[in-house]
């Protein structure tokens, strides 16, 4: 226990200090990246039994890193700074287009993006946000943008009919909304929502499709190891330690990434692009 919590004081440290290792070197440890959509210590909790499978497939340590946010992330990512990266698909699709990232698997199924309000005293309808606050994530998020564009098509324009308020994680955007510093927030259908809260609220709305995330690997990768990597997701997927981290992320499977399914994301690159400046 003492190592792995090392692995997360380091998490930092390590990531400036990783730049420029030959990627998977067998002297070097692992680095893998994860999404910023919860707390660091959140992260670990959440990575560890991924972490441990890794660690034992290839040899080698491996070292997390959870960026601060979505820009950060895409940056760290244009520096190469992970092995391995666990992305929300449009960014993923984005560095595999722009950046040659190679897309390994995809967690499975897809969720909707919903608007949660508290159940006891939130708004009722989605008339009843106007003039209201609303928590994100972030604004680069898939899931917000989807519900941002579902939103403007009912009528509900940001800046002009509510505003947005940007969080650390989804467990800062439910504080923001229990304390009723927002009326709401967008969160995906399933996964990260606190049960015990996610029990005193309610969804007012849903839009959209959001696929699953998705594992890259570095540009540099050598085709066997891309192999090697998808080899051992796929059989990371099918332990029963894999269940409570699909679970946590709100998922259940994992199958490997499809150009057919990488496509999909094409519509979104452009504005990804332009939030990620």
């Amino acid at each position: 226990m003492s190592s792995r919590r090392h692995f997360l004081e380091a998490s930092l440290a390590m990531a400036v200090l990783s730049r420029g290792f030959p990627v998977l070197a067998a002297d070097k440890s692992m680095r893998l990246g994860s999404l910023p959509v919860v707390s660091t210590r959140t992260a670990y909790e959440i990575y560890n039994p991924l972490m441990v499978h890794l660690e034992k497939a290839f040899g080698k340590s491996v070292h997390l890193e959870t960026p601060p946010n979505f820009k950060a992330m895409y940056q760290r990512i244009r520096e190469d700074a992970f092995d391995l990266m666990v992305s929300p698909p449009h960014i993923a699709r984005l560095a595999q287009k722009r950046l040659g990232w190679h897309p390994l698997v995809m967690c499975q199924p897809e969720h909707k993006s919903v608007l949660l309000v508290m159940e006891d005293n939130g708004p009722a309808s989605l008339e009843a946000l106007r003039g209201s606050t609303i928590a994100v994530l972030d604004s680069s998020a898939l899931v917000v943008m989807i519900m941002m564009e579902a939103l403007a098509k009912k009528g509900l324009v940001v800046g002009r009919d509510f505003k947005v308020i940007e969080t650390r994680s989804y467990e800062s955007s439910q504080i923001a909304v229990k304390q009723g510093v927002a009326q709401a927030m967008v969160s995906r259908s399933q996964g990260f929502i606190d049960p015990n809260l996610r029990d005193r609220m309610k969804v007012i709305f849903e839009a959209g499709a959001l696929p699953g995330y998705v594992f890259i690997a570095a540009p540099a990768t050598a085709e066997k190891q891309l192999q090697a990597l998808r080899s051992q997701l796929l059989a990371f997927g099918g332990t029963p330690e894999a269940k409570p981290f699909l679970e946590k992320l709100g998922y259940d499977s994992m199958v490997a990434a499809t150009e057919d399914a990488m496509r999909r994301l094409d519509p979104y690159l452009d504005a990804t692009e332009s939030k990620l400046k």
